[in-house]
C-alpha cells in the first residue's frame, strides 16, 4: 500500500511504470505508462477506433505536438493524514458522496469514494492509482479530462451534448443528463453518412469563421431506455434485464439511471467515427413525456435567448488544471458566453412529446440527415 502523501514512496512506485502506449489525439500525444500491462490492452482496444492513432492505419498522421506522460499504478493507497474536501455535485444521488479531493503543491488527489481509485491531477505526470483492470471507465475518463484540460486551455469551450458528423459537417444534440440526447445521436448514425463523434461532451470554438468543434474519445454509456428503443442494441442487454425493462412503463423506463457500453464498431461497423468537425447545427431537446403537443422542431435566437442555451453549460469539473497550475472553482462559464462562441451556427428546440422516430424525420425535413 502506497502513502499518497510520501514523495519517495511515489517516486519508487512510477519507477515500476516501464509499459507503454501512445495515444494520439488531435491536439495532443499521450504517452501512458503502467507497471503491468493488462491495463495498457484494454485502453488498447478501447482507443481503437477513437483517436488519430487508429486513424494512422488509414493515412492520417499527426506529428509536431505536444506530447505528455500519464501514469498507471496498479497499488491500493492509503489516503490517510490528510483532510479531504468533498467535491460538490449539482445533482445528489442516493449513492452518496462521489468524490472529494486533497490539494498539494504539486497538484491535487482526487479520491473516488465508490471504487477507492484515486487520481493525481498535475500538469507533468498526471497519475492513477488503484484496481485498474476493475475500473477501466475511470482510467478512460482521466486520460480524456487531460485531452480536455489541454483544449479548455487553448479557448475551446466544454459542452455537454452528444454529437455525429456528416462529411465534416457537425450537429450536437444538448439536453440535461437523461433528456435524450444519446438517444437521439445514435437513432441518427442509422444514417449511412452520419458517423458518431462524440456522446456527453464536446468542446467547440470559433475560429477563421467557422465553428470548430472536438469530440470526446469514449464510446457511448447509455441507459437501458436506449438500448429498449434501438433494435440494433437491444442485443447489449442480457436476456434477463431485456425482459424486464421491455415490460417497464415508458415513464418508469425513462429515470433509470444504470449505463451500458455501446462500442460503436461493434454496433455500428467500422469507419463510422469522426474525431472533429465544424459545427453546423445545435439541437436543444426541451421535450417531456408527458406533453400533449406533438413533437415539433423551431429555430432559437440565442442572441436574445442565450438562456435557451442552459442544458449545454457544463463547468469544467475538479479535474480541470489551468496552465498555472491552479485549479479554478467548479462553474461554468455564462449562457451568454456560450451564445458568443456559436455565432453561425443553426440553433434548433424539440419541443412537444418525446418521438425520436419523429425527431428523425424533422431532422431529415431540415436537410439536416
Amino acid at each position: 500500500m502506497i502513502n499518497l502523501f510520501d514523495d519517495d514512496q511515489i517516486v519508487r512506485a512510477k519507477a515500476a511504470c516501464t509499459y507503454a502506449l501512445p495515444l494520439t489525439f488531435n491536439g495532443l500525444t499521450l504517452r501512458v505508462l503502467a507497471d503491468q500491462p493488462a491495463i495498457l490492452d484494454q485502453l488498447e482496444a478501447y482507443y481503437s477506433d477513437l483517436t488519430v492513432s487508429s486513424l494512422s492505419k488509414k493515412g492520417v498522421h499527426k506529428t509536431d505536438q505536444p506530447e505528455q506522460r500519464v501514469l498507471l499504478l496498479n497499488k491500493h493507497s492509503d489516503i490517510s493524514g490528510r483532510e479531504w474536501t468533498p467535491v460538490k455535485r449539482a445533482k445528489t444521488t442516493p449513492l452518496g458522496l462521489k468524490e472529494a479531493y486533497v490539494d498539494t503543491p504539486q497538484g491535487r488527489w482526487i479520491h473516488k469514494v465508490r471504487t477507492e481509485m484515486v487520481l493525481f491531477q498535475s500538469l507533468t505526470e498526471p497519475l492513477a492509482m488503484g484496481e485498474l483492470n476493475k475500473h477501466p471507465s475511470q482510467v478512460i475518463n482521466f486520460i480524456n479530462n487531460q485531452f480536455l484540460n489541454h483544449h479548455q486551455r487553448g479557448g475551446f469551450l466544454l459542452g455537454h451534448a452528444s454529437a455525429f458528423d456528416i462529411n465534416g459537417n457537425t450537429t450536437a444534440i444538448a439536453a440535461s443528463s437523461g433528456g435524450g440526447k444519446s438517444t437521439l445521436m445514435l437513432k441518427a448514425l442509422e444514417t449511412t453518412e452520419a458517423r458518431f463523434l462524440s456522446n456527453d461532451r464536446i468542446l467547440f470554438k470559433p475560429e477563421n469563421g467557422q465553428v470548430n468543434i472536438l469530440g470526446i474519445a469514449k464510446h457511448p454509456r447509455v441507459n437501458p431506455g436506449t438500448l429498449v428503443n434501438s433494435e440494433r442494441l437491444i442485443d447489449i442487454l442480457p436476456a434477463e434485464e431485456r425482459n424486464r425493462f421491455e415490460r417497464m412503463p415508458k415513464s418508469q423506463l425513462w429515470d433509470i439511471e444504470h449505463k451500458y457500453d455501446v462500442l460503436i464498431p461493434s454496433a455500428y461497423g467500422e469507419d463510422k467515427t469522426a474525431l472533429s468537425g465544424t459545427l453546423k447545427h445545435l439541437i436543444l431537446l426541451d421535450w417531456a413525456l408527458d406533453a400533449a403537443e406533438p413533437t415539433a422542431l423551431s429555430s432559437v435566437d440565442i442572441a436574445t435567448t442565450p438562456e435557451a442555451l442552459e442544458g449545454l453549460r457544463k463547468g469544467p469539473g475538479p479535474f480541470f488544471q489551468r496552465a498555472d497550475g491552479s485549479f479554478p472553482a467548479e462553474r461554468a462559464q455564462s449562457n451568454e458566453m456560450y451564445a458568443e462562441n456559436l455565432n453561425g451556427v443553426q440553433v434548433l428546440r424539440l419541443t412537444g412529446a418525446v418521438d425520436f422516430e419523429r425527431a428523425i424525420e424533422l431532422l431529415q425535413a431540415k436537410g439536416i440527415l
